[in-house]
């Protein structure tokens, strides 16, 4: 019998696993258009260039480890480069180096931040499309059940400087693209 119940538990454990990497990867439609507004940063005033301000290279981790200082988040999971794909349908070939996490946040959906610095400026606008895809996502599915997240999908666009690309789906948006911005500054 008690056999039985820890192959049960196993078995529903595995099951659970496979069902939240399952949810993890919406490309239904990677070309739809999107309606959210990229914010920019820099000098320029169109919503399809990114900023002409570009640092050397910004130690992303380290920029990850303050938000989630400064921010007082405790309860998170770091997202490696490679989990990307399954996340975001963002390739490793796409990435130079990348900081992101995932973490509670008492609403149906956990914040979701990702930091990217992209190998071009092509792979910057596909990363910063398919980051504005997943708070659409979002959006769609929360607007039946979770105002909250609706509302902070919806005032949460992606952040893009040069090749840097940021997402940050957190009641804390505006302390964190400031700091993101900060250090590309």
């Amino acid at each position: 019998m008690k056999r039985l119940v820890s192959l049960a538990a196993m078995v529903l454990t595995l099951t659970m696993v496979l069902s939240l990497a399952a949810c993890g990867n919406d490309d239904a439609n990677p070309d739809q258009a999107t309606d959210s507004t990229q914010v920019q940063t820099g000098d320029t005033t169109d919503n399809n260039q990114t900023g002409d301000t570009q640092s050397s290279d910004v130690d992303l981790a380290a920029l990850r480890t303050q938000i989630l200082t400064d921010c007082g988040i405790t309860d998170s999971v770091n997202v490696e480069t490679d989990a990307l794909n399954n996340l975001y349908g963002i390739t490793a070939d796409q990435v130079a180096s990348s900081a992101s996490f995932n973490a509670t946040s008492g609403a149906a959906f956990p914040q979701e931040v990702v930091m990217i610095q992209a190998v071009d400026a092509s792979a910057a606008s596909d990363i910063a499309a398919k980051l504005e895809s997943r708070l659409n996502t979002i959006a769609e599915t929360a607007a039946s059940y979770d105002p909250t997240s609706l509302e902070l999908a919806e005032n949460c666009p992606v952040v893009t400087n040069g090749v840097y690309v940021g997402m940050f789906f957190s009641s804390h948006y505006d302390d964190m693209v400031a700091a993101f911005q900060n250090a590309l500054a």
